[in-house]
């Protein structure tokens, strides 16, 4: 079998933050512009939507899949935000357009034959992860659509991640070439560094080149913290105090891929309709 695990809401981002608005020749600012309005009028949300399904119906074209699922984020806090109430506290909420937007859009999947999904408590990160684990376990091959480098940390023979806007696998090469990483390490290296947009700090002074080095030298985040003691300076200092801090952030970066979904290959086999 072959399938497509889509990102909906970055397909939908990235043609939304692309459309300028009526008489603006400047695009829409993207998600936290702050505004709770519509910033386009109808007939442009209507080819907003169409724009976005033909976009899907390309990748379909494309990548030929036999299952195809598209994985929204449900609304609400989720298990991270549980485990680090401060996870993604300055990320502003969904504009009420992009919003109408999304809803539109989950309507039209069904005119294309594609079934569409979201998960209370989960993130579409941790559903798509799941899904392509489950059916990477059975040989089946999975195409990830999505321009969210996090995704690589699932690269194996059968899963591999596409950015459609960019035409490009994002593969090993890719992830070694800007981060001098192996992809499994992914969750590591973000444990150390931080990342400030999802509000999650890392280790004080680490920043992405120390954290391949580190990675590089030990191989492990657990690797690096057993050996802080021994690592010379404020760098072995930082590291060893900041013990759990990384651990946590660890597993804020690693996604999930053991949820109980309670859907089944059978409900998202692609039966194109035209």
């Amino acid at each position: 079998m072959k399938a497509l695990l889509v990102d909906g809401l970055n397909l939908v981002r990235r043609i939304h933050a692309a459309v300028p608005k009526k008489d603006e020749s400047g695009p829409v600012l993207p998600d936290g512009d702050g505004e709770t309005g519509p910033t386009h009028d109808s007939a442009e949300i209507d080819r907003m939507v169409r724009s976005i399904s033909g976009s899907l119906q390309r990748a379909l074209k494309r990548h030929s899949p036999s299952h195809c699922l598209v994985v929204f984020e449900h609304n609400g806090k989720n298990w991270r935000h549980r485990l680090f109430p401060d996870y993604k506290k300055k990320r502003p909420p969904v504009p009420t357009e992009l919003q109408t937007l999304l809803a539109r859009f989950e309507k039209a999947l069904l005119n294309i034959g594609v079934t569409s999904f979201a998960m209370m408590g989960y993130e579409a990160d941790d559903v798509i992860a799941t899904m392509a684990s489950k059916i990477s376990q059975h040989k089946g091959q999975v195409t990830i659509l999505s321009t969210d480098r996090n995704y690589c940390q699932l690269l194996n023979q059968y899963i591999q991640v596409y950015d459609h806007f960019g035409q490009r696998f994002l593969d090993a090469k890719m992830i070694y070439d800007r981060f001098q990483i192996s992809p499994h390490q992914l969750p590591d290296l973000l444990a150390l560094a931080g990342d400030t947009g999802l509000s999650i700090p890392g280790i004080k002074s680490v920043g992405k080149r120390t954290a391949a080095k580190l990675l590089n030298d030990y191989n492990s985040l657990e690797e690096i913290l057993a050996a802080s003691e021994n690592i010379p300076g404020k760098l072995g200092s930082k590291l060893y105090s900041g013990k759990e801090d990384a651990l946590l952030a660890q597993r804020l970066f690693t996604l999930k891929r053991d949820i109980e979904l309670g859907i089944n290959l059978n409900q998202i086999r692609y039966q194109p309709t035209g």
